[in-house]
This record gives structure tokens, C-alpha cells and sequence, in this order.
């Protein structure tokens, strides 16, 4: 496994924010439900409330604004003003090629 220690922490960064299905469905709406950088936490509980089974719009906003868009925002991938409720997606740079190395590396 060379070259693995080198990436470790990034692999571990990509893969606790990504770790819970409710990031998960927060980036699959930036990468494939639009073409905005932005959405309104209301636009995105709702998005997550179709998806989710479990989740009302009440819960999945609670749950957003509370836990997991801020855990987004502490490894980079959103910027979230909680005073107007705007989420910026800004994405993870290396995610993609990370992901494909931890999938390699587990195969």
C-alpha cells in the first residue's frame, strides 16, 4: 500500500464527511439536482425529504441546519450562512480521485 500514508488524512477527511447518507444526499443535490452553487436550507430539506423515506421537511431541515451541513462546512466542501439559511456548495477538489484510491485499495 505505498503512497497510501501520504493520503491518509485526506482519505479520512473525504470519508467522515461523507460517512452519514444525509451529506451524501446534500452533495448528490448540488452534483446532479441543479446548476447552482446555492440553495436555500428549505430547498434542500425539502429535496432531502422526497429522497428520504424517513425524513419530513421539519426533521431533515433540523437535521441539516444542526448537524450535518456544519460538518460540510468543517471539511470545506459548504459555506452556510445560518442568518439568511444560504448553503454555497463549494465541492471537495480531490473527492473523486480519493474515493477511486480507497475503492482500489479495498479491492
Amino acid at each position: 500500500m505505498r503512497g497510501y500514508s501520504d493520503k491518509d488524512q485526506k482519505v479520512n477527511d473525504v470519508t467522515e464527511a461523507l460517512g452519514h447518507h444525509l451529506r451524501r444526499e446534500v452533495v448528490h443535490y448540488f452534483e446532479n439536482c441543479t446548476s447552482d452553487e446555492t440553495a436555500s436550507l428549505e430547498d434542500l430539506a425539502s429535496h432531502i425529504a422526497q429522497r428520504v423515506p424517513e425524513m419530513n421537511q421539519e426533521i431533515a431541515t433540523l437535521h441539516l441546519a444542526h448537524i450535518h451541513v456544519p460538518k460540510l462546512q468543517s471539511y470545506g466542501w459548504v459555506e452556510y450562512d445560518p442568518r439568511t439559511q444560504q448553503i454555497r456548495y463549494r465541492g471537495h477538489d480531490s473527492a473523486e480521485i480519493l474515493l477511486a484510491e480507497l475503492s482500489e485499495i479495498f479491492h
